[in-house]
């Protein structure tokens, strides 16, 4: 289902016109832009997908007629209409890597159990270098972690750890980050400011020694029904990628 069809759904039900939901629900498939396969909705369809949805748009949207929608029900709304159901981080994992004996789970478990016992040769000198406030290396750390709070799964770290996931970054953070301890205004110095784009980059790939796209990630994970749509899942999965939203 594209985006325009979620958007006249959600204004039969709520009021207003489609264009009241355009934003959110294209949010919600942008990731089709970064690879024009259904797997793409591993990226953002998710409930932690609609968190972090509800973080860019707020908890409410006011209509063309006055009317309080509540974010995370349009969001809901979206995600049931195109996989069925509320699925999760660990519904996506769990299913793109189900065997633990494939070389690509054991590089990510390896990854993970590097990451989070802090053993990532070079990452405490790299963020040092940036020379970000404390509270910004927590919160970069934090939205990197983010599916692993939710997931015990090796996959989870394909969740953040992808181009796609630096293009989020930036639409959450901001362009940049201010320096810690700068007192030169910003518009004299372009010094005082780390780019978030930079930051995320190099910080995932010192983690992975890659940066993985969606592409690359869907062409080494596995497949289910369920993640071609509710619709192609109801016919049995006969229904073509290239006609999924």
């Amino acid at each position: 289902m594209k985006p325009l069809q979620h958007a006249q759904i959600s204004a039969k039900i709520y009021g207003g016109v489609w264009s009241d939901y355009i934003r959110i629900h294209n949010f919600l498939d942008s990731s089709k832009a970064a690879c024009a396969h259904y797997k793409h909705r591993f990226l953002l369809h998710h409930a932690e997908g609609i968190e972090l949805a509800a973080r860019l748009f707020g908890e409410r949207i006011e209509n063309s007629e006055s009317q309080t929608v509540s974010t995370r029900r349009i969001l809901t709304d979206h995600l049931i209409e195109d996989v069925g159901s509320i699925v999760s981080v660990e519904d996506w994992a769990r299913d793109l890597l189900p065997r633990n004996d494939a070389p690509f789970y054991q590089f990510l478990a390896r990854k993970r159990g590097l990451i989070e016992a802090g053993e990532i040769k070079g990452e405490k000198e790299l963020l040092n270098a940036f020379n970000l406030a404390d509270e910004d290396v927590c919160a970069v750390k934090s939205f990197l972690d983010f599916p692993l709070r939710n997931s015990a799964h090796p996959a989870a770290l394909l969740f953040s750890h992808n181009s796609f996931a630096i293009f989020l970054a930036e639409k959450l953070f901001g362009v940049a980050f201010v320096k810690k301890n700068s007192k030169a205004s910003l518009k004299e110095s372009k010094k005082q400011l780390a780019a978030t784009r930079e930051v995320f980059e190099r910080l995932i790939f010192q983690r992975m020694k890659a940066v993985y796209s969606p592409a690359e990630i869907v062409a080494r994970t596995e497949t289910k029904v369920w993640m071609r749509g509710k619709i192609a899942a109801e016919k049995g999965g006969n229904k073509k990628a290239a006609g999924s939203g």
